[in-house]
Order: structure tokens, then C-alpha cells, then sequence
């Protein structure tokens, strides 16, 4: 376990919330979207001025990523500390590309589990690199949106859906032509 003096953090404002990032030397280990921006100061995203290498890297990707911008983030992640099958489902969860989604159930597949949907979505449920495990991505296999930990959840996964040019509507995801993807 890493001690917590050598961790650094910094706190800021995304078009989606306020979303705090923490790192560790062995890799970005927390992004999680804070309830309300008063819970702690946080900087504007675009003029965020983190103090380490790596979350500088972070918000970086974070901007570009926000500006439009596809890609798969590439830092390095710290996943320490996490039961294995966590580990494994967040690592499959990693791997899906900017505008598509998977479902609980193909990823479930993914892992070696078939039939663990729901433990699946337990283990999402509780990632702890929010956006750079891109979970908004999974969804039930009707096209329907499922939880997500952020303020305004479902509200929030869809936007950030939208955000990578998939369409949204009543709550799942529909392909070009309107049938469910």
C-alpha cells in the first residue's frame, strides 16, 4: 500500500462536474466525480495547473477528451489494492473505444464469466478511475442505461455518451437508423 503522503490530488471543474484526481507514483489512483463543486476548491479544467507529471498528463487528456477530441487515455493506472475479478473487469472495461459501448453481459464474456452480468456491474459500480475506465460505455443488453457513480448518474452517462457521438434517447442507446445498438 502506498503511504498517503505520497499521493497528490487536485480537484477540477469538467462540463460534467467537479471530478477529483489523485495520483500515486505508481499511477493515476482515483477519479471520482465529487457531489457538489462547494465539497472542496477545484480548479477550472482548462486552466488547471496540476503539481505532478502524471496529473498533469491526466488533465491534459481530460481536455482533449472534453474538446471532442477520440482517443483512449494512456496513462498509467493504479489498480493495487483491488480484488481480482475487479481488476479484470475494469482492465476489459478499459479496452472498449471511444463511441462504442458493450454490454453487461458481452463484457462479462470479456472476463471469462458468462452469466455475471450483475456481479459485473457490482465491480463497475465501484470503479475507481471514472472516465479513464470508461464505464459510462456499458449498458444492459436492450440498450438501456444503467448506473452510473456520478452526481445526476444516468443524466451524466448519457451526456457523456452523447459527448463521443452515440445517440441517446429515452434512456438507451439507439443506433443510426433508431433501432436499439
Amino acid at each position: 500500500m502506498t503511504p498517503a503522503s505520497s499521493f497528490s490530488a487536485i480537484n477540477v471543474m469538467t462540463p460534467v462536474g467537479n471530478l477529483y484526481l489523485q495520483s500515486s507514483p505508481d499511477g493515476l489512483h482515483r477519479s471520482a466525480f465529487l457531489g457538489s463543486s462547494a465539497e472542496l476548491p477545484s480548479e477550472d479544467l482548462f486552466s488547471a495547473n496540476p503539481d505532478t507529471p502524471l496529473l498533469s498528463q491526466a488533465v491534459n487528456q481530460l481536455r482533449e477528451y472534453f474538446q471532442g477530441t477520440p482517443q483512449a487515455f494512456s496513462l498509467p493506472l493504479n489498480l493495487s489494492g483491488l480484488p481480482d475479478f475487479q481488476t479484470r473487469v475494469l482492465i476489459a472495461c478499459a479496452a472498449i473505444p471511444w463511441g462504442e459501448t458493450r454490454t453487461y453481459a458481452q463484457l462479462a464474456n470479456v472476463v471469462g464469466t458468462p452469466g455475471a452480468s450483475r456481479a459485473l456491474g457490482s465491480a463497475l459500480a465501484r470503479n475507481p478511475l471514472l472516465l479513464f475506465i470508461p464505464c459510462h460505455r456499458v449498458i444492459a443488453s436492450d440498450g438501456a442505461l444503467r448506473g452510473f457513480a456520478a452526481p445526476d448518474g444516468i443524466r451524466t452517462k448519457a451526456w457523456l455518451l452523447r459527448h463521443e457521438g452515440l445517440r441517446v434517447e429515452n434512456g438507451k442507446i439507439k443506433s443510426q437508423s433508431g433501432e436499439i445498438a
